[in-house]
């Protein structure tokens, strides 16, 4: 569910990019309860926004490269311990419908907090193999680094920080965990 909307806005990265006039690095990502920093690294464009989710996209360092970044709020239920949660999210990321173009090779989430609140951090890696690219469809790695979070004045609603970048694995190095890591450590929670 969370992972879809992330993907689905990849695929259009390449012919949006070149359209969408980029934001300000100094503008602020602002949902309900949640307010962050646009990344720092590259030009950056809006691809949807609302009280609920945003979602921004860049080129990536090499042709064919793309990044994004999402952040967005959802519905959780009562879940009255952390291992609830954890167990919550494992169950509903893997609820994601198989479509046949990712091929998941590698997935790690454990409980985290990221400032102040309660987490679940992933990191996965997917062989995307319907890539759309200028020169038509390719096969290209999709790396995520994530969180999903119960809001700490709201446990009620969940929050996905995500960041991606889909690359050809042979041609680019991933900056990824070093670019998250700082957008990440931007993020705030506030009252809704």
């Amino acid at each position: 569910m969370f992972k879809i909307i992330v993907l689905v806005l990849s695929l259009f990265i390449v012919s949006c990019v070149t359209i969408s006039p980029a934001i300000n690095p100094n503008s602020p990502i602002k949902i309900y309860g949640v307010t962050a920093l646009s990344p720092q690294n590259g030009e950056w464009v809006v691809m949807a926004a609302s009280g609920y989710q945003s979602t921004l996209a860049s080129k990536g360092s090499s042709k064919d490269a793309s990044l994004v970044v999402n952040v967005s709020i959802f519905q959780l239920p009562a879940l009255d311990t952390d291992q609830k949660f954890l167990e919550y999210i494992i169950n509903a990321r893997a609820s994601t419908p198989n479509t046949g173009r990712f091929d998941n090779q590698k997935y790690t989430e454990n409980l985290s907090t990221l400032n102040g609140a309660v987490c679940v951090k992933y990191h996965s890696f997917s062989n995307d193999n319907n890539a759309k690219i200028a020169g038509g469809k390719a096969s290209m790695l999709l790396e995520s680094i994530g969180y999903n979070c119960q809001h700490p004045i709201n446990n009620l609603v969940g929050v996905n920080i995500e960041y991606s970048s889909r690359y050809f694995e042979t041609k680019e190095k991933s900056s990824l965990e070093k670019d998250s890591k700082t957008f990440f450590s931007n993020i705030e929670f506030s009252e809704f």
